[in-house]
């Protein structure tokens, strides 16, 4: 379970990756988002509120997504600019849960023959990307193309 001095720990951190780095702007921030000032005042679950929003805001990293890109220490494990080129890709086509998502997982497996994207070795994670970036394509390729037909029905 996390404590109160784990969970200060975490919100300075983000806090400064944030760029409130002086103290009276940090604790205007702390305040403009629980109402008090010092994380000595908080209870645990407002703190946990603010690490949540602090992880929303890409301040601090997820330990399930941590988990889910497992070790890069290995050659043959994905990068993590790879991963991060994933996620990016992921948001553009509105697959907000990333590597947690039904129709991600679905995709890897129907692409890289995995049945679960944290198995995909470099080469794979090469392939998912591919495919991803043919996707928003032909995303963008049926939107263009069908702009065009509703509105010659909408003249008839």
């Amino acid at each position: 379970m996390t404590t109160k001095a784990n969970y200060s720990k975490m919100i300075h951190l983000g806090a400064k990756r944030l760029g409130y780095t002086d103290e009276s702007d940090y604790r205007a921030w702390l305040e403009s988002i629980i109402g008090k000032r010092s994380t000595k005042d908080c209870t645990l679950d407002e703190l946990a509120a603010v690490t949540k929003k602090l992880r929303a805001l890409n301040a601090l990293e997820n330990p399930h997504d941590l988990a889910m890109r497992g070790a890069t220490n290995t050659d043959d494990r994905p990068t993590p600019a790879q991963w991060g080129t994933v996620e990016k890709l992921c948001k553009q086509l509105g697959i907000k849960e990333g590597y947690r998502d039904a129709r991600l997982i679905a995709f890897c497996a129907k692409v890289c023959k995995v049945t679960n994207p944290r198995f995909l070795k470099r080469e794979g994670m090469q392939k998912l990307i591919a495919a991803l970036n043919k996707w928003i394509n032909n995303t963008a390729k049926q939107s263009t193309n069908t702009t065009p037909t509703i509105a010659k029905e909408a003249i008839k």
